[in-house]
C-alpha cells in the first residue's frame, strides 16, 4: 500500500510540473504577443500623426486571455466612429479569422492606406507563428488532460 501512495504522490508531482511548464510556455508567448501588440500601436500612433485624417487607417489588434485554458487569442478588428447625440464614440468590429492561423486580410486591406497595409502584414506574419505555438500548446494541454483522466479511470 505504501508503494501505491508513493507512486500516486510522484505522479501528482509530475502532473503539477507539467502544468507549471505549460503555464510558463503560455506566459512566455503572451509576453511576446503583448510586446508585438504594443509595438504595433506605437507605430500606428506615429503614422497617424504624420498622415491626414483620410489616411489614418482603421485596423486594430488585441489580445484576449483565456485564463481557464492556459491560452489567449490575437485578434484583428476594424475601428469606426459612431455619432450619438452629437458625440462621436469609437466602435470596433471583430474580423473573423476562419480556419488556419492567418487572418484573411487581403479584402479588408484593399480599402486601407499603404502604410497600414504593410504594417498589418508585417505584424500578421509574426502573429501567425505565435498562433501556431499557442495551438500546439493547446493540443498538448488537451491530450495531457485526457491522458490523466484515462489513467485515473484505469486506477479506479
Amino acid at each position: 500500500m505504501n508503494s501505491l501512495n508513493a507512486e500516486h504522490d510522484e505522479s501528482a508531482l509530475v502532473d503539477e510540473r507539467v502544468i507549471e511548464w505549460l503555464e510558463a510556455q503560455v506566459e512566455s508567448l503572451h509576453g511576446q504577443a503583448r510586446m508585438l501588440v504594443d509595438d504595433y500601436w506605437r507605430r500606428v500612433n506615429l503614422e497617424r500623426k504624420i498622415h491626414p485624417a483620410s489616411l489614418r487607417g482603421r485596423m486594430g489588434v488585441r489580445i484576449r486571455r483565456r485564463e481557464s485554458a492556459y491560452s489567449f487569442t490575437i485578434e484583428w478588428f476594424l475601428i469606426a466612429s459612431l455619432s450619438i447625440d452629437g458625440k462621436t464614440k469609437p466602435v470596433t468590429q471583430h474580423i473573423k479569422k476562419g480556419k488556419g492561423y492567418r487572418y484573411p486580410l487581403q479584402h479588408i486591406l484593399k480599402k486601407e492606406p499603404d502604410w497600414e497595409v504593410s504594417l498589418v502584414e508585417e505584424f500578421e506574419n509574426e502573429f501567425v507563428d505565435l498562433r501556431k505555438q499557442i495551438d500546439l500548446l493547446g493540443k498538448f494541454r488537451d491530450a495531457f488532460h485526457r491522458c490523466r483522466q484515462s489513467l485515473r479511470e484505469g486506477l479506479d
